[in-house]
């Protein structure tokens, strides 16, 4: 095995397998034998304090019969001091009590009669300790205590050993009552158990060696194999591979009927990424029968040649010309194909066009700051060692660490210094991190624009930078890696403007950007499915924003709620036309909380929508916003209107509510809308005619094409032949709504509904595909008409002109109209 290899494996497996058996070893040793000990001793401590509760519960016994009058106190002490004396206990029955006033004087002592009745304030033990004036002390302090001294073994005054008694006082007769056990016994015996702890800890050390160095041993087997198999496997790739790509044609490799390898002329050729076409069959990317094919090869033929269609990524098919041919790869059979265009046809303006947006795309993200990318640094004493600071790092879970000495950051060590520096030198991982750094720190100035941070990053080499303030101060860091992201991402980098905002003001500037975002994805021929995702994320994170700034302002919610949205953005259908629709739910409180819940949350849904209002969200005209307070509940309300509106026979209630049954929580506690959306999908199943008074609003469709096939628009009696796209849109709309919640769908974008509704076979192929080519060619003229008026300074409408339209155009319109035509047809079938 090559040192490399060795090394890492040796990192990897074998010292975590000693690591883990040497921290066992210490653990035991270090906390838990300490611990142990500590709780044998408290145990003996509990145990000699509750023998003389027992003592102390006797003489109270005799106390009671002298209070009854049954004994004198002459008569009762005598009797209590004779029962105690003859208590012993131990394993040699040979531990006794022993009694003495508060002068304090020996009343009872079994095993030295010679200090009864005598003056104890100078008996000392042979340390020099009054260990019975000290008794007298912790009774006067605490009633109870503990006390060490050194006193004779049992009924042995020839040996002298340390004790530990417990005493107690009887403050009825002012006695104080005692009891001790030998500290020898209980370290003799603690040392047994200590000994039987220590021979099952070396039992399971062993079985633990034993295991790990069989799995070392396994492991050492496996990497060995698997470096033998991976250098064949590479050196039969290496061949193949280069091959493929020296290759003037398109070409790939398929091994067990599976792609593992195409070069980048097939990738041009078909529309597909490297990563799309790896592990798909042969079968996806051409129309040819692979069976037939096959066994064609199958025999002494090894070449074969033929005509194919070629499945390329945008959904077109080529013409193209394969050469199909055996050979061995890794031990196994398989083939390669070789394929050119039959009528290849360039067009030099597309690309010249795609190059030139490329470039200026490209541009225009480089030029933007840096400050959204630069995050918190984490800092390490100059003094750290190695080993602690990389601790430091594992725990806070950062990529690299700085060096600050006194007031100024001094040095900068990243995960890979640990690696190359620390460890591929065998350095002492106690030594100190200076060693490892480098420095000085390249910075650069949180003001800076991304292509300055790029520039940075190649000319140093490095993959982290310093941010600096006006006063050259480091203040935090930027990454490479978090840099090519901004870069590659326009959304995400206006996402996160958004989240950064500090103020509405702010967000009413970044707002303003949001039409040249969708101009420049219309242009770059994005999918609508996708324009209307993006806008609605965008509208979410402004949303967002905003509570999260009225929070700030109106201080924590007093319990749990969501921020829910309805209509086009809780449909995830977005335009540039849009106002609000919204609510609040906030969870069932106490009926003395409700009031002032209520108040804060009709407050905070003030604030949102007279922000989204000002940032360009307008108001709702019928007033479904979360400033109503119809529409700012608990969720018990919320279940009571859904009822209401699911059992009403009134049609017009019915087609008003339907706006809400396409909710969805942004902000909050989601579990409250995700439960409505349970019991809005169960409920909605059986009722008849709620669905009925659904499908009697998708029938009332007017086609705005007239009894000529002219298109006239959506008003026959106006002399402005407009088509307004939403209301052409609403049929599609409200029928994937209807056969959604008939069918216990709980999804609520348009064409993901009709999609599932695909997929359960509810509705026909044809119709699915119409369908879906319909509403996304209407949406996107509806976004293209929308973002031009924006730019010119005009109000976004969603009319189109009908005199203004191309021949294509129409007849593509009446294509759609025609197959939106027979939406109300089914929906009369079905629902009679």
């Amino acid at each position: 095995m090559p040192k490399q290899n060795l090394k890492r494996f040796y990192l990897s497996i074998v010292f975590p397998s000693v690591f883990a058996i040497g921290l066992f070893i210490i653990s035991f040793y270090l906390l838990f034998l300490p611990a142990f000990e500590n709780a044998a001793m408290n145990d003996k401590k509990a145990m000699i304090s509750e023998l003389t509760n027992t003592a102390w519960s006797l003489i109270d016994e005799y106390a009671r019969e002298n209070t009854e009058g049954t004994l004198s106190l002459e008569e009762a002490q005598a009797k209590a001091i004779q029962r105690v004396s003859k208590i012993r206990y131990g394993d040699e029955q040979k531990d006794y009590f022993w009694i003495i006033n508060q002068q304090p004087k020996m009343l009872m002592h079994p095993y030295t009669p010679e200090l009864v009745g005598k003056d104890l304030n100078g008996y000392t033990d042979p340390k020099g300790k009054k260990l019975f004036v000290e008794a007298l002390n912790i009774i006067q302090q605490n009633d109870s205590g503990f006390i060490n001294y050194m006193w004779q073994w049992k009924d042995d005054p020839s040996q002298i050993v340390p004790k530990l008694s417990y005493v107690k006082s009887f403050e009825p007769w002012g006695w104080i009552i005692g009891t001790g056990i030998y500290l020898d016994d209980v370290q003799v015996e603690i040392a047994e158990l200590k000994k039987d702890l220590l021979r099952i800890s070396l039992v399971i050390t062993v079985i633990i060696s034993a295991v790990l160095l069989f799995v070392v041993k396994q492991s050492l087997n496996i990497e060995e194999k698997r470096m033998r198999l991976t250098a064949e496997l590479r050196s039969s790739r290496r061949k193949y591979k280069t091959l493929v790509e020296a290759s003037d044609q398109g070409m790939l490799i398929s091994l067990n009927e599976e792609i593992i390898f195409t070069n980048k002329l097939f990738c041009e050729l078909s529309g597909y990424s490297n990563r799309d076409i790896v592990g798909k069959n042969l079968q996806d990317l051409f129309y040819l029968d692979w069976d037939s094919t096959l066994k064609t090869l199958s025999g002494e033929q090894k070449n074969l040649s033929l005509e194919a269609q070629l499945n390329c990524a945008n959904g077109e098919s080529k013409s193209v010309l394969l050469s199909i041919s055996k050979v061995q790869y890794s031990g196994q059979e398989g083939i390669i194909v070789a394929l050119k265009e039959i009528s290849q046809k360039i067009a030099l303006e597309k690309e010249t066009e795609k190059l030139t947006s490329e470039m200026q795309t490209s541009l225009l993200l480089t030029k933007q700051p840096i400050k959204y990318a630069i995050k918190d640094i984490l800092p390490c004493p100059a003094d750290s060692s190695i080993l602690d600071a990389a601790e430091l790092m594992n725990r806070k879970q950062e990529k690299c660490i700085y060096v600050r000495q006194q007031e100024s950051y001094i040095g900068i060590v990243t995960a890979n210094d640990f690696a190359t520096r620390a460890l591929g030198k065998n350095l002492d991982l106690n030594g100190p991190i200076t060693q490892i750094m480098t420095a000085p720190i390249v910075t650069l100035s949180e003001d800076a624009l991304l292509y300055e941070a790029l520039l940075q990053f190649s000319k140093n080499h490095i993959t982290y930078l310093a941010t600096t303030d006006k006063q050259n101060t480091i203040v935090g860091q930027v990454s490479y890696r978090d840099i090519t992201a901004l870069q590659q991402n326009t959304v995400s980098y206006f996402v996160q403007q958004i989240e950064t905002a500090e103020s509405v003001k702010e967000l009413v500037t970044i707002h303003k950007k949001v039409p040249s975002l969708v101009l420049a994805l219309l242009e770059s021929g994005d999918k609508t499915e996708n324009i209307t995702g993006i806008i609605t994320a965008i509208a979410d994170a402004f949303t967002s924003r905003v509570i999260e700034l009225g929070i700030e302002s109106h201080g924590e919610p007093p319990c749990k709620f969501v921020f829910m949205i309805m209509g086009s953005e809780g449909r995830m259908e977005q335009t540039l036309l849009t106002d609000q629709d919204n609510a609040i739910i906030f969870e069932d409180v106490s009926e003395d909380r409700f009031m002032a819940v209520q108040d804060y949350f009709l407050k905070l849904g003030n604030y949102i929508c007279l922000s989204l209002d000002a940032i360009g969200y307008n108001y709702c005209k019928g007033g479904i916003m979360a400033c109503n307070p119809n529409w700012n509940k608990p969720y018990s309300k919320w279940r009571e209107y859904f009822d209401g509106w699911i059992n009403s026979s009134d049609i017009a209630d019915i087609v008003e509510a339907s706006i809400f049954f396409d909710f969805k929580g942004i902000y909050g506690e989601l579990s409250l809308t995700k439960n409505l959306r349970t019991y809005v999908t169960e409920a909605v199943k059986d009722k008849g005619e709620f669905l009925h008074g659904m499908a009697e609003s998708v029938s009332n469709y007017k086609s705005p094409v007239g009894v000529f096939g002219n298109l006239v628009g959506n008003d026959v009696h106006s002399k402005d032949k407009t088509i307004d796209i939403k209301m052409i849109l609403m049929p599609v709309v409200k029928f994937s709504r209807l056969y959604c919640l008939q069918n216990g769908i709980e999804e609520t974008n348009t064409l993901r509904r009709i999609r599932k509704l695909y997929a359960q076979e509810i509705i026909s192929p044809g119709m699915y595909e119409e369908l879906n080519l319909s509403y996304s060619y209407l949406m996107q003229m509806r976004f293209r008409a929308q973002a031009r008026s924006l730019l010119t300074g005009q109000q976004p409408s969603n009319k189109m002109d009908v005199s203004e339209l191309t021949h294509i155009e129409v007849a593509t319109l009446k294509k759609i109209f025609s197959e939106i035509n027979s939406i109300p047809s089914m929906v009369n079938s079905d629902f009679r």
